[in-house]
């Protein structure tokens, strides 16, 4: 057994000094360093101890749903997860009339057709199997388009009653989407566009009501009133990706002009009061390692965490679904109170993703935030890496051919630092949280499993914390 010796007041001395010097370019010499768990029996030497084997316990989060209004996207289509079962998204939002109405004078200009034209651009999102044929389906909002009582914007779970009998569709068809110099391509044509015809009835009425300057059209609350808005739906085809269309989708009223050569001219009804476009989003972990998550309970209460043992040895990462990841240290102060403690020089956490669990199909968050979290599983504040401000994301580096080298790291010793005399009641309940950083947090379906410490050193989660030991004299 080791008989520890603790410093005298003049070892505190000449400690102070030799910190000094580590951290100070000086000509004079410096104390060896030493890497690693083994202590030195050089008593002139300053020992650094890395502990790369302290405990992480890991929690997956669930939040019922989150905020997906006003993202800019209107995120549409399913696919089936191989860790995250079925994930469905369709979209929902208002249109008006221009604010302008054309004249249409002439008693034998004729309607022709009315389209939905959704955009999609270069660098939208995209999630899946893209190589899949995809469908959409264009149904009618069939209630008044409102907040609730106590409801203050739109959420993944919210959803309207709508008109069954569908409006229009359009599929199977090919999008071919890119983050490239190049256009997206549909199989419809050259263009980054895809047109869903709609129903020519209400095309006509519509039509008519325009030409007779109708008070529904002039007036926007009538028109809200009357036409609640519009939902785009996956097809039966769909299974394999969700798109993220532009919100700048129109519905389009085609109709001729009547002279010596008919002309073709449109009414656009654009989207109004973006804040209310919203996304309805939902997952289906049945025979899934997620089947098993908590949910919450009451309507108002912290995101309940379910640990990792319980889902397949690994938590989960989908933040637009609600799935983020909680880490807590449960003996982490006992690192302090080794004997030959002096202090903390950094700490990192080196998360891995399960191997086998991404691919150029299901791939990965490009950016993973880090925060502090405490008993209410929320996501708190951003850790701060040494010397740096801002929120770190994990500085990933993809190497498919080699996935076991796929990590993100996090410099988290001002946490760590923090927490590793933290005394209080809730300690145990304080630590971090890894959750995608905002905006992609509402609009992107890129999802990480995350491998817990029953997995080989190499492939697991791992925090290690480097501290500083000046053995004290025999």
């Amino acid at each position: 057994m080791t008989i520890y010796k603790y410093p005298r007041k003049e070892l505190l001395f000449l400690l102070s000094s030799l910190l000094a010097f580590f951290f100070l370019s000086s000509c004079q010499k410096q104390p060896n360093l030493l890497f690693g768990n083994g202590n030195t029996d050089d008593n002139n030497s300053a020992n650094v101890v890395v502990v790369d084997s302290a405990t992480v316990q890991m929690t997956t989060t669930f939040v019922d749903s989150t905020s997906t209004s006003g993202t800019g996207y209107l995120m549409v289509g399913n696919y089936k997860d191989p860790y995250l079962g079925k994930v469905t998204s369709r979209a929902y939002w208002q249109v008006s009339p221009p604010s302008t109405l054309p004249t249409i004078s002439a008693v034998n200009n004729t309607y022709d057709s009315m389209s939905l034209i959704l955009f999609y651009k270069k660098k939208n999102p995209w999630y899946g199997d893209t190589t899949a044929l995809q469908s959409y389906v264009v149904n009618q909002v069939d209630t008044l388009y409102q907040l609730g009582n106590f409801q203050y914007g739109w959420y993944s779970h919210n959803s309207l009653r709508l008109n069954p009998t569908p409006l229009g569709s359009t599929g199977p068809m090919f999008i071919y989407p890119t983050k490239l110099d190049s256009f997206p391509l549909t199989s419809q044509g050259p263009f980054d566009t895809v047109k869903i015809k709609l129903d020519d009835n209400l095309g006509r009425r519509l039509y008519n009501m325009v030409y007779t300057l109708s008070d529904s059209v002039k007036n926007n609350t009538i028109w809200l009133n009357w036409f609640h808005g519009l939902c785009l739906s996956p097809g039966t085809s769909n299974d394999a990706a969700i798109y993220g269309f532009k919100d700048s989708a129109i519905m389009r009223i085609f109709y001729r002009e009547a002279g010596p050569i008919s002309t073709v001219k449109y009414i656009d009804f654009n989207i109004t009061n973006r804040s209310y476009q919203f996304n309805n989003v939902r997952s289906d972990y049945t025979g899934t390692a997620l089947q098993n998550i908590k949910k919450p309970t009451q309507t108002v209460q912290p995101p309940p965490e379910t640990p990792s043992a319980l889902t397949g040895n690994a938590s989960y990462i989908q933040t637009i679904t609600g799935l983020n990841v909680k880490l807590t240290f449960p003996y982490l102060n006992k690192i302090a109170l080794r004997p030959d403690y002096i202090g903390l020089l950094r700490a990192q956490l080196t998360v891995r993703p399960v191997p086998g669990s991404f691919n150029t199909t299901w791939t990965l968050p490009p950016q993973l935030g880090v925060y502090t979290t405490d008993q209410n599983n929320l996501l708190g504040t951003p850790i701060p890496a040494a010397g740096v401000s801002g929120l770190q994301t994990g500085n990933l580096v993809l190497n498919y051919f080699n996935p076991l080298s796929v990590a993100y790291t996090y410099d988290v010793t001002a946490f760590i630092k923090q927490q590793i005399t933290n005394n209080a009641s809730n300690a145990a309940q304080t630590g971090l949280y890894l959750s995608v950083p905002s905006p992609a947090s509402d609009a992107a379906f890129n999802r990480l499993v995350i491998a817990d410490q029953s997995y080989p050193v190499n492939q697991r989660i791992t925090l290690s914390v480097y501290y500083i030991s000046l053995f004290p004299h025999q």
